[in-house]
C-alpha cells in the first residue's frame, strides 16, 4: 500500500507541475471553482490498443493441508470506435492475444489462443474462436454498456463443435465459456475500462460512489468510492477504494467439487485517463477478500487476492 500511495503522490506532483507550466490558452488550471465533466468522448474512427493482465490467488486449508490456486489471464485487444445516431459509442473489439495460466499446488496448465488451429485442448479452441471473433459493444457517454453483439455468436460457434449426443461435454464447455472465459475476458474487462465515471460534473478533489457487479468464476459486488485526485488538459488521475462482498458458488475452487463461498474485503484502484476523451491509458486494481467456503459439510477459511493491470494507448487507424 505504501508503494501505491507514493505512486499516487508522485503522479499528482507531475500533473500539478505540468498544469502550472502549460502556459496559456489550452491548459486546464487548478481552479477550485472549475468543474469537469468526465465522460466518454473519443473521436469517431479513433482506435486504441490495450494490454490487460488479471491475476487471482486463492489460499485455503483443508484437513491441515494447505491449498494454493492461482490463475492469470493476459489479453491484448484493439478497439475501433464509432458513434451512433443517438450519441452512444460503438466499440468494435478485436483480440490479438489471449493467454490463460492456472496452477493448483504443483499442477500447472496453460492455454494460448495462438495454438487454436492445431491444438486438441478444448480451452485453447474456445479462446481461439474468441480471438478471431468481432464483438461490437454499445456504450453510453457515462460508460454504461447497453448492448453487445457478436458475443452470443461466439458461444454458439463453440457449442456447434460438439456432437448433439455429447450432452455432458456440451454442458461443461458452456459453463466454462460463460464463467471462466466469456465473463472474465469480455464483460469484466469492459467494466474495468469504462465503468468509473461520475454522473455529474465534479471539482478537483470531489468524490462519487458507484456500485458494480463483476461476474466470472468469482462473482462480486463492489461498492466503490472514487476521487478526482489530479487533472490537467491531457490527463486525469482518479483513485478509488471500495468494499467487496461475494456470496456464490465457486466451481472446483479447491479441486474437490463445487463450494459455496461467503467473502468480503477491500479494493483499491488507480486510473489514468485522457481528460478530453475519457479513454483510460492505465489502471491498477488490487483487492483482498477473506471469508469461508462451505465444503463437505463444514466452513473452511479462505483468502483471495486479485490484481488487474492495464496499459492502453491511442493507435493509428490503418485501413486495409
Amino acid at each position: 500500500m505504501r508503494n501505491t500511495f507514493l505512486f499516487a503522490v508522485i503522479l499528482f506532483i507531475i500533473a500539478s507541475c505540468k498544469t502550472q507550466q502549460d502556459g496559456n490558452g489550452d491548459s486546464e488550471k487548478y481552479d477550485p471553482a472549475k468543474t469537469y465533466k468526465l465522460q466518454l468522448n473519443p473521436a469517431a474512427a479513433s482506435t486504441y490498443h490495450y494490454d490487460i493482465n488479471n491475476e487471482t490467488e486463492i489460499n485455503l486449508e483443508v484437513d491441515d493441508k494447505k491449498i494454493k490456486n492461482t490463475s492469470e489471464t493476459e489479453v491484448g485487444l484493439h478497439y475501433k470506435i464509432e458513434k451512433d445516431s443517438t450519441g452512444n459509442f460503438l466499440f468494435t473489439m478485436l483480440y490479438d492475444k489471449i493467454r490463460l495460466k492456472t496452477k493448483k499446488n504443483d499442477a500447472e496448465t496453460a492455454a494460448d489462443a495462438a495454438n487454436a488451429s492445431f491444438t486438441l485442448d478444448p480451452v485453447e479452441k474456445m479462446i481461439g474462436i474468441l480471438k478471431n471473433a468481432t464483438i461490437v459493444t454499445t456504450i453510453t457517454p457515462g460508460g454504461e454498456v447497453i448492448s453487445m453483439t457478436g458475443y452470443k455468436e461466439v458461444g454458439d460457434k463453440i457449442m456447434a463443435g460438439f456432437a448433439p449426443q455429447d450432452v455432458n461435454s456440451r454442458k461443461m464447455a458452456e459453463a466454462q465459456w460463460e464463467k471462466t472465459i466469456g465473463e472474465e475476458l469480455v464483460k469484466k474487462n469492459m467494466d474495468q475500462l469504462f465503468k468509473i465515471f461520475p454522473d455529474s460534473a465534479v471539482h478537483l478533489g470531489d468524490t462519487w460512489n458507484l456500485t458494480s457487479r463483476q461476474e466470472g468464476e468469482l462473482s462480486m459486488i463492489v461498492k466503490g468510492h472514487y476521487k478526482l485526485k489530479a487533472i490537467n488538459s491531457e490527463i486525469a488521475l482518479i483513485e478509488s477504494e471500495g468494499k467487496i462482498t461475494s456470496t456464490n458458488t465457486m466451481p472446483d475452487a479447491s479441486g474437490i467439487g463445487n463450494t459455496v463461498s461467503t467473502l468480503d474485503g477491500d479494493q483499491q484502484g488507480q486510473f489514468e485517463m485522457e481528460t478530453k476523451t475519457g479513454m483510460l491509458i492505465s489502471c491498477k486494481i488490487k483487492a483482498t477478500m477473506k471469508g469461508t467456503i462451505h465444503v463437505m459439510g463444514r466452513d473452511v477459511p479462505v483468502t483471495i487476492e486479485t490484481s488487474v493491470k492495464m496499459k492502453g494507448k491511442k493507435t493509428e487507424n490503418k485501413t486495409n
